[in-house]
């Protein structure tokens, strides 16, 4: 048999084209990939201002919606932390910003509508970014390279290769940054956590996460194309994406189910049950994924599926030493939503399985014997509360500031594990099963990593817009 394939080989023959493609292939080598002036990253992590414990932090929010003012009421209610500018595209949006630092005592922060006038800020300590997904890569790069710490929403990279430029950056220029997989802060995540790693539910074969929800027949409707609202700078909302005539199903909360702008419901909802999955049983990588679905009974314009099935295959790990099988399953036209309780994740172990989500765990053990309903189970019966977890979360984060420790969910961590969730996509865009190399971060079509995969590589990154490239930090 031929040599395995270089990454440069790959590439060659490939034709691959798109933009900075060659900066893929770092893998789990931290930060081999990072290039510019090293001396200069020096300086700004060592004029980054030390906070001692009693210091108060400075914040700023960029991206101004729901999510963003969630987070922001936690770094305010910390007693610790000043919000000193909001961005937004949306005046409204920084309106409501900016009322929810004034409803806890805070002075009214500047606004903003460019989020660079927001880097330039020399008193600026840290930045949350809770921009739509496709917006998160370019911010969160610039503001390490401007010597900010980042909490950044989930999922942090729209693609793979945004991800390992983010690691890289990070490590580079010496930087905190927490993404927003907050279910890892819970009190009881960690005590499931502890429990399977423990060993009483016996060997882990196989794992699942799901998420329902019943949206059928239209989805989120219909509308057509229409002029962008009054004061919104539409074409710095599309940003890298493909320009497009503004659309409302397009825009604010929607854009999630567009490919352009998210991963669907997979990198929406399915990465926080994914981290915990992965998280839990220290999961090195994805071996293979092999992904069925599609669009078969909404009737609105998303692109992402209404249904999907995804077979993950992961290699051995410190929990799992034949590796496992992992299943997610999706529905968006069947089933409860998820606060009536349709999404949760579950552990199938050789003596009993475990279910977990945000409000506990329960623990149901095999029988000794199925004929026999007194012998007893091989692990106990068990029922477990849930608590809170954003709060703890935020806290995380900025005690990290302070000690300059890696924070629950760094980027590190988060990259692993949202390149399982893209990967679910690529499979599923490319029409087949692919192999994954994680140390050259790239596609193929066989397990032995001999034969490339470029229609599923075209996935790992995206084409940007002129004048929206990533920036090289």
């Amino acid at each position: 048999m031929s040599d395995p394939v270089t990454r440069r080989d790959f590439l060659e023959t490939t034709g691959m084209a798109f933009a900075g493609a060659t900066v893929l292939g770092a893998g789990m080598s931290g930060c081999a990939s990072a290039g510019g002036d090293r001396a200069a990253a020096a300086a700004v992590a060592a004029n980054r201002r030390l906070i001692g414990s009693n210091d108060t932090i400075n914040v700023a929010l960029i991206g101004c919606g729901g999510m963003g003012r969630f987070n922001l009421t936690f770094f305010l209610d910390d007693g610790k932390c000043n919000a000193v500018a909001v961005c937004d595209l949306d005046e409204e949006r920084l309106d409501l910003a900016c009322e929810v630092v004034e409803q806890r005592g805070g002075q009214r922060p500047a606004r903003y509508k460019n989020y660079r006038e927001v880097l330039d800020r020399q008193d600026v300590d840290a930045v949350i970014i809770a921009t739509p997904d496709h917006w998160h890569a370019i911010p969160v790069l610039e503001a390490i390279a401007a010597g900010k710490d980042v909490y950044c929403e989930k999922p942090a990279s729209h693609n793979i290769r945004e991800g390992r430029l983010m690691i890289d950056a990070a490590c580079k220029y010496k930087a905190v940054v927490q993404v927003g997989t907050q279910q890892r802060s819970a009190q009881h995540m960690q005590d499931a956590r502890d429990f399977i790693r423990s060993g009483q539910l016996g060997e882990i074969s196989m794992t699942e996460t799901y998420t329902y929800g019943n949206d059928a027949p239209d989805g989120m409707g219909h509308a057509p194309d229409e002029p962008a609202p009054a004061g919104i700078d539409y074409d710095m909302w599309l940003g890298p994406a493909p320009a497009r005539p503004f659309n409302p199903r397009r825009f604010h909360h929607n854009w999630r189910w567009y490919f352009d702008y998210a991963a669907g419901m997979v990198g929406d909802w399915n990465v926080h049950l994914q981290d915990i999955t992965m998280w839990t049983l220290r999961t090195p990588h994805a071996k293979a994924v092999s992904t069925s679905g599609g669009k078969f009974v909404l009737t609105d314009d998303r692109d992402t599926p209404d249904t999907m099935l995804a077979t993950y295959e992961f290699d051995s790990g410190p929990y799992t030493p034949n590796g496992y099988v992992h299943i997610y399953t999706m529905r968006k036209a069947s089933g409860p939503p998820w606060h009536a309780g349709g999404y949760g994740m579950v552990f199938y172990g050789s003596k009993g399985k475990l279910h977990l989500d945000r409000n506990g765990w329960e623990v149901i053990g095999d029988a000794i014997d199925w004929r026999d309903p007194d012998a007893g189970r091989l692990v106990p019966n068990a029922k477990h509360g849930g608590e809170r977890h954003h709060e703890r979360h935020v806290l995380n984060f900025l005690e990290c500031m302070r000690t300059r420790q890696t924070p629950i969910a760094s980027i590190e961590d988060h990259h692993n594990i949202v390149t399982a969730c893209h990967l679910a996509n690529v499979s599923l865009r490319a029409g087949r099963k692919v192999f994954w190399d994680h140390q050259k971060e790239l596609c193929f079509k066989d397990e032995e990593l001999r034969i490339p995969d470029p229609k599923a590589n075209q996935y790992l990154a995206r084409d940007y817009r002129t004048g929206y490239e990533l920036p090289k930090v």
